[in-house]
């Protein structure tokens, strides 16, 4: 599976132009995982954390 350069490049453009947008994107993501650590212990949200940017990265990245 290889990298779509286009879509790669769209991406890092509209993180560029609009970061306040980003990271209000990613924002319920972040509020999750300062959750896992607070009520469970720092290495479930670690994993959890690893495994939600791993199927982002993927969902990003993916060629139809």
């Amino acid at each position: 599976m290889g990298v779509d350069p286009a879509k790669s490049k769209a991406v890092s453009q509209v993180v560029r132009q609009h970061p306040v947008m980003s990271v209000a994107a990613v924002s319920p993501a972040i509020v999750i995982f300062l959750l896992l650590w607070w009520l469970t212990n720092p290495p479930v949200a670690i994993v959890v954390g690893l495994v939600a940017a791993g199927v982002g990265y993927y969902l990003l990245v993916r060629q139809k």
